[in-house]
C-alpha cells in the first residue's frame, strides 16, 4: 500500500489540475477548476482513496487521484490501438477525457461530506482488508448519480457522450445498465464506442493497481 506524504499528495493534486488545464478551455475548465478548488472538492481530491478495501485498489490516500490518471492513460491509449485495429473514432479527445476524469467523481462525497472514513475497526481492517468505509452520514447515492450532481451542483455542463461515458464505465459489472449494453433492437445499440474506451480503459486500470498491491504485499 502507497503511503504519500503531504508534499506528495499536493504534486498529485497539481499534476491533476495540470491535466484539466492542458485538456478543457473556457467557461467548463473555470467551473472545473472551481469544482476542484481548496474551498470546495479540492482536499478530498487529494486524499481520497479509490476504494475501501486493499484488494479492491487503491486503497490509500491519494489513491483516487492515481486511479483516475492511470484511467486516463489508458483511454488514451486504448483509443490508439481501437483506430490502429481499424476502429472509427466518433468522439472527441475532450469527450473521452471528460468522462475518464469524472466516472468516479461520486466517490469525493457531497461537498460537504467525504465519501469515504478511515475504518477505525481493527477486526475489519485485518480480517477484511477494510482500510476505510462509507461515510453514514451520506444521503445514500450510487457513486455513478452522485457524480452527475456534482456536475450539476457546480454548473458544468456535459453531452451525451460524455454522460453515457461515465454512466456505463462499470460496464456489465453495473446490472442497472445492463440494458445498454445488450440490446436486441438495432435502434437501441449505442451509437458511440466512449462507453466502450472508458469501461475497458477503467477495467484495466483496476487490474493493474490491483497488481501492484499484490507484488507490494508479497515483498
Amino acid at each position: 500500500m502507497k503511503k504519500y506524504t503531504a508534499e506528495e499528495l499536493q504534486q498529485n493534486y497539481d499534476k491533476f489540475i495540470a491535466a484539466l488545464k492542458k485538456v478543457f478551455s473556457g467557461e467548463r475548465l473555470e467551473k472545473l477548476l472551481h469544482m476542484y478548488s481548496d474551498e470546495e472538492l479540492g482536499l478530498e481530491l487529494a486524499i481520497a482513496p479509490a476504494s475501501g478495501k486493499l484488494h479492491f485498489h487503491n486503497a490509500y490516500a491519494g489513491g483516487y487521484i492515481d486511479h483516475i490518471l492511470n484511467v486516463a492513460r489508458n483511454a488514451h491509449n486504448i483509443k490508439k490501438l481501437y483506430v490502429d485495429g481499424g476502429g472509427f473514432v466518433n468522439f472527441t479527445d475532450e469527450e473521452m477525457f471528460f468522462a475518464a476524469f469524472h466516472h468516479d467523481l461520486g466517490k469525493l462525497g457531497n461537498g460537504e461530506e467525504p465519501y469515504y472514513i478511515v475504518q477505525k475497526s481493527e477486526w475489519h481492517r485485518k480480517n477484511k482488508n477494510e482500510m476505510y468505509t462509507h461515510n453514514p452520514k451520506l444521503q445514500y447515492f450510487d457513486v455513478t448519480d452522485r457524480s452527475f450532481y456534482l456536475l450539476q451542483k457546480y454548473g458544468v455542463e456535459f453531452n451525451e457522450k460524455e454522460q453515457l461515458g461515465i454512466m456505463l464505465a462499470d460496464g456489465l459489472y453495473n446490472e442497472t445498465t445492463k440494458k445498454y449494453w445488450i440490446s436486441y433492437n438495432q435502434d437501441f445499440q449505442l451509437q458511440t464506442d466512449l462507453p466502450y474506451i472508458i469501461h475497458t480503459a477503467d477495467l484495466l486500470a483496476s487490474r493493474q493497481e490491483y497488481s501492484q498491491y499484490k507484488r507490494i504485499s508479497q515483498n
